[in-house]
């Protein structure tokens, strides 16, 4: 018998792993919270966290104590904690805005997806048969009738109403207006770009086999479906990716939809103010400092004190680096949108991420997150910081609006001579000649979004 041997060695292997710190963790929190979970967030920390106090009165004696203080502070040799010299955060206090009217309302679900149907593009009667649809949407965000009977009371065609639907069913949040569950997240994950096979099998799980999900007997599930355990998993993961109930963020039994920043107008220029209306002003106890130069603690409580000091300068940090990002975000933003802010909806820009991104200096998931979930108010009523964002096409003098290149068309074929009307590639070479690239295939898209009838057909109506 031949005896096996063993073999042990060791081996070096480099490699560069990023390691998130519950300090890193906690500053992507607060950058993505929206206002009225950090006011709840700081709050909590106030209790628990006893180096941290808030200040009475902002008084000039108070922050006189910075120098001083942050000399005791930078004898401890922590690291970075000190870079920025953060030992306070006072919130935003202007007095010249009444914070109160603008936190006296909520926008609705209705109201947030009425702002985008009037960026649509659609035409008028398009626009009334998609408020009415508006109209028919629950709580949670889904249509409570279906297309037959929506043309029925509509008296229009079954075309139109799916028509309207389908731009409908394009808006934020994502799965909004889906008839049932199943479509809903099945939606979501197509636009998370989720390949189609495992939509499919996502919904067959969602469709028949609930009940065995709920009972735990995945084993079943997955020799069904002709899957192995992992990829089964895969697909629970995804439908966790998903909100069942898309509208609900809205419903006033939620919470209220309170802005995270005002865009104010002052000597025709925008100011963009931060919204901490009841965010108190907080510092670090010099106290507990003090506690950390002497030698009354042993080595037990001296560890637990500079734990809560680097919590509390951490928290500190991230505050005023979070009010930093999200200032310079939306100012960027209000630079692009001015034209928007002054004369209304069809004058917003073609915007991405990554067009803040680079003039801030920021990185993009840190735009994503400073924009996600938070509403400024402007003159326009809150609007979600990610509807600034527009998608758009390019032309010689840069993107144009999606938005406004279906105006040009709408206003193009109502305008055309009436015995030779244009072709969709006549229409092409007309947006061409403004420095406009289209393709032929995109002017009939926005066309039939528009419920605007091929040149035959409108040609034949015109005799």
């Amino acid at each position: 018998m031949k005896s096996g041997k063993i073999n042990l060695s060791i081996e070096n292997k480099l490699s560069q792993k990023l390691m998130i710190t519950p300090q890193m963790k906690q500053s992507l929190n607060l950058l993505q919270m929206p206002v009225v979970d950090l006011l709840q967030e700081v709050n909590t920390i106030l209790e628990e966290n006893p180096v941290i106090e808030e200040m009475e009165n902002k008084s000039e004696e108070e922050i006189k104590e910075k120098d001083e203080f942050l000399e005791d502070l930078k004898k401890v040799e922590w690291d970075d904690y000190f870079q920025n010299d953060d030992w306070y955060y006072l919130p935003s206090d202007d007095d010249e805005i009444n914070f109160e009217k603008f936190l006296s309302g909520a926008e609705s679900l209705y109201e947030h997806l009425l702002f985008q149907l009037s960026i649509s593009g659609l035409t008028p009667e398009e626009k009334a048969v998609g408020e009415y649809i508006l109209g028919n949407i629950d709580e949670n965000g889904y249509l409570m009738l279906n297309e037959d009977v929506l043309s029925e009371e509509l008296n229009v065609s079954i075309n139109t109403v799916e028509r309207v639907l389908d731009v409908i069913r394009e808006f934020d949040p994502s799965g909004i207006a889906q008839s049932n569950f199943c479509d809903c997240i099945r939606k979501q994950l197509e636009i998370y770009g989720v390949n189609a096979n495992d939509i499919e099998l996502v919904a067959e799980i969602l469709q028949n086999h609930e009940e065995d999900i709920v009972r735990g007997d995945f084993e079943r599930v997955a020799e069904i479906l002709d899957i192995d355990m992992e990829g089964l998993n895969k697909l629970l993961s995804y439908v966790k990716m998903t909100d069942p109930k898309p509208g609900l963020k809205f419903s006033s039994s939620a919470r209220y939809v309170v802005p995270d920043v005002y865009i104010v107008e002052r000597d025709n220029k925008y100011d963009v103010v931060m919204n901490e209306e009841g965010f108190p002003s907080i510092k670090l106890n010099s106290y507990y400092v003090k506690l950390l130069k002497s030698s009354q603690l042993d080595e037990k409580a001296r560890e637990f004190v500079e734990d809560k000091v680097k919590n509390a300068l951490w928290l500190l940090k991230s505050l005023n680096q979070r009010k930093k990002a999200i200032q310079k975000v939306v100012e960027e933003i209000v630079k692009v949108q001015e034209d928007f802010l002054k004369k209304g909806k069809e004058y917003l820009k073609p915007l991405k991420l990554k067009d803040i991104a680079e003039a801030t200096e920021l990185h993009e998931s840190t735009v994503s997150r400073v924009t996600a979930g938070k509403y400024a108010m402007c003159s326009h009523g809150i609007l979600e910081l990610k509807s600034f964002f527009i998608k758009g096409l390019e032309s010689e003098n840069g993107e144009i609006s999606t938005a406004k290149i279906k105006l040009m068309i709408k206003d193009l074929i109502e305008n055309e001579p009436k015995e030779k009307p244009y072709s969709d590639q006549k229409i092409v070479e007309i947006l061409t000649k403004k420095g406009i690239k289209i393709a032929r295939r995109t002017v009939a898209k926005y066309r039939e979004g528009m419920n605007i009838p091929a040149r035959s057909e409108r040609k034949r109506n015109r005799r």
